[in-house]
């Protein structure tokens, strides 16, 4: 009964708002996206209107809106409220700790802090840097435009712009476009290389929040210009910046978490040749991250050897939409002289995805269900049915009593099912799904 009431209630919900939202929803061969495919967000907003989404969509959807009306009673964020002042003496500055690094024990002061990879230091995660604030902000700007998508309630749009606003746009509370103290590294460094990485919320969650809100009357003509200009001046420090010069020459995930990130702002801002250069680039490093057994033996050699294996895969299968999307080009086909590829490469971690088959390697954690929406993303990609069995016999079943806490972001593990859920079933959709 329970189930047949949010079907219910989704579908009245659905019905009322698609006409009077179609002037500000993204048509359905609309090519502005970036990660997103606009033809499938219109076809899965037409499928809960109708009635006819498939179950995993409906749940998705559920847990979107859950989400999004916790979101609207929420304070808008800004980088001006850390604990901290970076050295450059203003809080409108960036400022993150790295996550992997420990005050010493043996020293008075803990410094320099040392490492102790894949064990994540509480001290970077706290309200005194920017880190988790950063993550919190998009993920709820992402929130609250698909909530509106969707639904096509107003009340969602207004607050996704007044985040926007807070964090980019008001000089009381903006962000200066840099990431000059991103994971530093107390007693060694105020600001690394590494921290560059922090910026791919940016692009893979902020940049189709705001394609999605062109032509709402939340976001008017002048917020857009100057987000295009804050946008532009980020651009140039990725471009120009000694610390992100070094980050876009790593060998690891590091270097393609750049190159994904550089290339989603390039198609905001009407770069294509830059979105292509940033292909190039990684498919230039595949040779040495990927295996012709499917092994990635950068990302194999951490204590997390599990996450940045899918990591390394999610940020180039990114990319791989969106190379598609700028002029055709099939990163998913491509191979290094040795023979490997990306498809290799999903082969090998899709075996892990239920968590039934043991992985062969060290790792301090594994989350199986992170690669089945690469694995859909493949499936569309290619046009073929590849990975049709992982895809469908996934399960994103969440124990009763951790439901609040997944779609409050309060259990990573949890929280991965439905982040995954949503990117497989409700943001896109495998390619067989009628």
């Amino acid at each position: 009964m329970k189930g047949r009431l949010v079907k219910s209630r989704i579908s009245i919900l659905m019905l009322a708002c698609v006409t009077c939202c179609s002037a500000y929803a993204v048509a359905p061969n609309h090519p502005a996206l970036a990660f997103m495919q606009a033809s499938e967000l219109a076809k899965v907003k037409q499928q809960l209107a109708e009635d006819k989404a498939a179950q995993p969509t409906r749940q998705a959807y559920e847990y979107l809106l859950t989400a999004a009306n916790r979101d609207l009673k929420s304070p808008l964020l800004s980088v001006t409220e850390k604990g901290m002042t970076p050295p450059s003496g203003s809080k409108h500055d960036y400022l993150s700790l790295s996550a992997y690094w420990w005050p010493d024990p043996n020293k008075a002061d803990g410094l320099p802090w040392i490492r102790h990879d894949g064990q994540i230091d509480p001290a970077s995660k706290n309200d005194q840097s920017d880190g988790v604030r950063l993550a919190t902000f998009t993920a709820r700007v992402q929130d609250l435009t698909l909530a509106w998508y969707f639904s096509g309630q107003q009340r969602y749009a207004d607050k996704a712009a007044a985040m926007l606003r807070t964090w980019f746009i008001d000089p009381q509370t903006r962000m200066n476009p840099n990431l000059n103290f991103a994971q530093g590294i107390p007693g060694k460094m105020a600001g690394r290389n590494a921290g560059v990485l922090d910026g791919r919320y940016f692009s893979i969650r902020i940049v189709d929040s705001l394609l999605l809100l062109r032509g709402n009357p939340a976001w008017t003509a002048a917020d857009e210009q100057k987000m295009h200009q804050w946008m532009t001046e980020y651009l140039n420090w990725l471009q120009n910046s000694p610390i992100a010069i070094k980050e876009s020459k790593t060998k690891n995930n590091h270097g393609n978490w750049y190159a994904t990130q550089v290339a989603g702002i390039a198609w905001y801002l009407d770069k294509p040749e830059l979105v292509k250069k940033m292909v190039a680039l990684t498919e230039s490093k595949l040779e040495t991250q990927l295996m012709p057994d499917g092994t990635q033996p950068l990302e194999l050699a951490r204590t997390r050897s599990f996450h940045y294996s899918y990591f390394n895969l999610q940020a180039v299968s990114l990319l791989a939409v969106l190379a598609h999307k700028t002029d055709g080009t099939d990163l998913w086909a491509y191979q290094t002289a040795r023979g490997a590829s990306v498809l290799k490469a999903l082969d090998f971690m899709a075996q892990y995805t239920d968590g039934t088959k043991p992985w062969p390697y060290k790792s301090l954690d594994r989350s199986g269900i992170r690669i089945i929406p690469l694995l859909s993303w493949a499936d569309s990609g290619t046009g073929k049915p590849k990975y049709e069995t992982f895809i469908r016999s996934a399960s994103f079943a969440l124990p009763e009593a951790s439901k609040a806490a997944a779609v409050n972001h309060m259990k990573p593990t949890h929280g991965a099912i439905v982040e995954a859920q949503r990117d497989t079933w409700l943001t896109s959709l495998p390619a067989w799904v009628n």
